[in-house]
């Protein structure tokens, strides 16, 4: 069975996004557990990149990838396309012209959730695929089965059409759209401290010894376990 379902709209404003894109995911990992993708899924094609933007979504049986070149035309310029591959690590779906024609249509960015294939010919064109992997086993036009703009599971996360995709070198962050506005308010002060951190580091200072850091907790602790 094959469901083709229509482009879903962002609801986040660009300003907000621009805002979230200025945020590692590092640092949001600092406040948040759930939403990020397996570490396995690794980028190829770029290096010192941060991507964020709405999510496309695809799920594509092993061997027929009829529906990935469909969706390819779908996408919106600035759209991260999401694969769910069901499980399968043998045939990979994505390759130097599915990379090609996502680049020409504007897309951000590619995370598949199974191998890839092409990988000199990807990084040769720039064009940022996350996978788990390499394969010379492709897939097949077939058109037997597949959906596009469904909820799918890539990288251990559920995503829905339009959830925000953030991924910079470090790895993959699936945000709901209502997530984006308080967590950037939460964490963007924590962002924008961290060069004030650095230059203090190489100065001399001690991590352990900024106020309300390491020396102080472990102090604190130490008094707690002496009064037991």
């Amino acid at each position: 069975m094959i469901i083709v379902n229509d482009r879903v709209e962002t609801t986040v404003p660009k300003d907000l996004l621009d805002r979230l894109r200025s945020i590692p995911p590092a640092t949001i990992g600092h406040v948040l557990d759930f939403g990020f993708m397996d570490i396995a899924l690794r980028p190829i094609g770029g290096r010192k990149f941060t991507i964020c933007g709405p999510a496309f979504t695809v799920r594509a049986m092993a061997i027929d990838s009829t529906v990935v070149h469909k969706a390819i035309s779908m996408a919106e310029p600035g759209d991260i396309m999401v694969i769910d591959r069901n499980g399968d690590s043998k045939h990979a779906c994505w390759g130097e012209m599915t990379s090609l024609g996502a680049k020409v249509r504007g897309l951000a960015a590619t995370i598949v959730d199974g191998p890839a294939t092409d990988v000199v010919e990807i990084e040769d064109m720039e064009y940022l695929v996350f996978s788990r992997g390499i394969s010379p086993i492709t897939t097949r036009s077939l058109a037997m089965s597949g959906e596009i703009n469904t909820v799918v599971q890539c990288g251990g996360v559920s995503v829905a059409p339009g959830d925000i995709i953030l991924a910079d070198d470090n790895g993959i962050l699936v945000l709901q759209p209502d997530q984006v506005a308080e967590l950037v308010e939460h964490c963007e002060p924590i962002a924008q401290r961290e060069p004030t951190t650095r230059k203090r580091l190489l100065s001399g200072e001690s991590l352990a010894a900024f106020p309300g850091g390491a020396n102080e907790k472990i102090a604190a602790a130490l008094v707690r376990q002496s009064e037991h």
